[in-house]
């Protein structure tokens, strides 16, 4: 009783990840320059178990960014389709969304000034920031290994995440050198409560690719691919979250990334975008171990893959804040379904300009065991092995493979 109850306990505290992003509030300070830019993204949450459950929103996020006098930069992000603060879906009559604002150190890469409701999302970037060890421009055409210690979330990671890293260098036609990095995490173990009470095991993995400018300084694209597997409840359940977003003008149209080529296909690849979207056959709610433990995974887990490609003290926060309190709204049933109803992949390929015709995606397999995961993911089972602490040694291993 005593281990149910705190592991009940636990589920309220995970929530609060979630709920806390909509509680950073906007800070007045002096302000130096001042820039706009926007990104539309694109998030598909998918269980499939006895019922099943989807859920996809398609949205343009606008992001205003404010450089000030004391070295920090303030950040304000909103939807033009709902409110990132409350979840409900803009009217025709709501002519603003709610904004997510937060600040970051241009010099530590920390997040801070949030108060006391946020602290538990700072203290997480802000380790993911301290543990960093690589500076991606240094591996271009590398391997390596990135790994970040969290003794305070055992219970959602083990206490540590690991991470294969490769970075390469891209050119474009119209953008010029760009730099990809993708990370893949081994697996790793979630603590969930069962329907019957008592503890059982769900077994994670998250994959990331960024596509950056040739100065880690301007993200073109993103993509995230979080998949838990379990049989806690007595036969096999798995939840997906798939999130891409990538930079457009004001009206949604986006970058021209055309020349990127076959060697970002490969890359991207790996991290398991499907090709179909879940074809819903008996439509059901989330189970409480996905809404609970496995969302507050899905955010830890994707903090830390966005700050491990980035491997430097830029805002990767612009892309995650938004997508993590997206997803926990999607989740929680707080947001209808809007926009596309096919898979990211295929969105990818339609809405992104120079992206048509690559094959990024693999073959759905819904509710894969942890052998296949590793297969599928890249690898990621097969380094396990060698992971060994953060930031340890590169080598020369073909990124791509």
């Amino acid at each position: 009783m005593y281990r149910t109850r705190r592991f009940c306990a636990r589920k309220d505290f995970f929530a609060m990840i979630a709920l806390s992003i909509a509680l950073l509030v906007p800070f007045s300070r002096a302000v130096e320059a001042q820039s706009t830019e926007h990104f539309k993204m694109l998030t598909s949450v998918e269980y499939t178990g006895k019922t099943q459950f989807k859920n996809q929103v398609e949205t343009l996020l606008t992001v205003k960014k404010q450089i000030e006098s004391n070295g920090k930069v303030q950040y304000s992000v909103s939807s033009s389709d709902f409110d990132l603060l409350g979840g409900g879906l803009k009217s025709p009559q709501q002519s603003t969304s709610g904004e997510l604002s937060f600040l970051i150190d241009s010099k530590t890469g920390y997040l801070s000034g949030a108060g006391k409701d946020m602290a538990l999302l700072e203290r997480i970037n802000n380790e993911c920031v301290k543990s960093l060890k690589k500076v991606t421009k240094d591996n271009i055409g590398k391997t390596w290994k990135q790994s970040f210690k969290m003794k305070f979330l055992e219970h959602l990671l083990g206490g540590e995440l690991k991470f294969t890293l490769t970075a390469i260098q891209l050119q474009t036609k119209t953008s010029g050198e760009m730099i990809a990095v993708r990370a893949l995490s081994e697996p790793f173990i979630v603590k969930a409560v069962k329907e019957k009470g008592g503890t059982g095991d769900i077994t994670s993995k998250i994959g990331a690719v960024y596509l950056f400018d040739s100065e880690l300084e301007n993200i073109y694209m993103s993509i995230s691919v979080f998949e838990a597997t379990t049989k806690i409840n007595g036969s096999r359940e798995n939840l997906r979250h798939e999130i891409a977003t990538y930079k457009t003008d004001a009206a949604g149209v986006s970058s021209d990334l055309s020349g990127l080529g076959k060697s970002f296909e490969k890359l991207v690849g790996k991290v398991g975008l499907n090709r179909k979207s879940l074809k819903v056959v008996k439509e059901g709610p989330l189970p409480q171990w996905a809404k609970s433990e496995g969302l507050a995974a899905a955010q830890v887990a994707n903090i830390c893959a966005a700050t491990a490609c980035e491997g430097a003290l830029n805002p990767v926060a612009t892309v995650y804040i938004p997508a993590t309190r997206t997803v926990a709204m999607q989740s929680f049933g707080t947001l209808p379904s809007i926009g596309t109803v096919g898979a990211v992949s295929s969105a990818l390929s339609t809405s992104v300009i120079g992206v048509g015709g690559m094959k990024m995606a693999v073959p759905q397999f819904l509710g894969m065991g942890l052998g296949t995961a590793g297969a599928i993911g890249g690898g990621a089972a097969a380094v396990a092995v060698g992971a060994g602490g953060g930031g340890g040694g590169s080598s020369d291993r073909s990124p791509t493979e």
